[in-house]
């Protein structure tokens, strides 16, 4: 008889990408962060290569289909990432999941993002034009530097953050204000343009039980402008889940 100690199965992180965005910002994560993590990259419906999925108009309702077509794979042990609009999609899925009683993360991850009842003034930028809305994204540094000067594949993007940006606020935030039982973690960067650390932390208040704030270097993107960095402190959070 074999009595060779099983080993634990891997803690999953399941990341979700910033509004305009795709599965493409957790390239290379995998690497950064080891075989103790196994590192999803979540393409949100309406993202794929074929454009013919449903993109949904609200978080509510996309937290329901995340929730089906994750399935079984949130019944493991699994953090949640969330960037930006990524860290209000994960958290609408942790809060639904909550309300089922279904399975929790061991830990939601939540970067570069005002806590829900704080993201008024990101949500007002679906009101800009087109051209505002491209200087804006340039703003943020978040366009790569072979992509600056394509306008077609620029205005793809304006229609894509302005439609993400518009679902982020057409769910009332007071129905997913019930604290998780899991640790909401918070990671903002030290000179990000559009969150203020007071609003990233009041992330606080959406959970029962203590998590951590860091500050990492850089703006909206800090993973990044700061990777190692970011990686490092990104690890400590999950080593108390996964192991050194």
């Amino acid at each position: 008889m074999n009595t060779s100690p099983v080993a634990d199965p891997p803690l999953t992180l399941f990341g979700f990408h910033p509004a305009g965005g795709s599965a493409a910002a957790f390239t290379g994560w995998q690497r950064a962060l080891g075989p103790r993590i196994r590192v999803t990259a979540v393409r949100l419906p309406g993202r794929g290569t074929d454009g013919r999925s449903t993109r949904y108009g609200d978080l509510d309702s996309l937290a329901r289909a995340l929730d089906e077509e994750l399935g079984d794979r949130l019944e493991t042990p699994h953090v949640l990432y969330g960037h930006s609009m990524g860290a209000l999609v994960a958290h609408s899925l942790a809060a639904l999941r909550a309300t089922r009683g279904r399975r929790a993360p061991r830990r939601l991850v939540v970067a570069g993002s005002p806590a829900p009842h704080r993201a008024a003034a990101l949500i007002r930028a679906a009101r800009l034009t087109d051209a505002q809305m491209m200087r804006w994204m340039l703003g943020l540094d978040g366009v790569p530097a072979g992509l600056r000067d394509d306008t077609g594949w620029l205005a793809h993007r304006v229609t894509a953050l302005r439609e993400d940006i518009l679902m982020c606020g057409a769910s009332p935030v007071t129905a997913r204000r019930v604290p998780l039982p899991c640790p909401v973690d918070v990671l903002v960067g030290s000179t990000d343009p559009v969150v203020r650390p007071q609003d990233a932390a009041a992330w606080k208040e959406y959970s029962a039980r203590e998590g951590s704030f860091r500050v990492v270097p850089g703006g909206h993107f800090f993973p990044r402008e700061s990777r190692a960095e970011f990686f490092a402190r990104l690890g400590e959070v999950l080593a108390a889940e996964a192991g050194p």
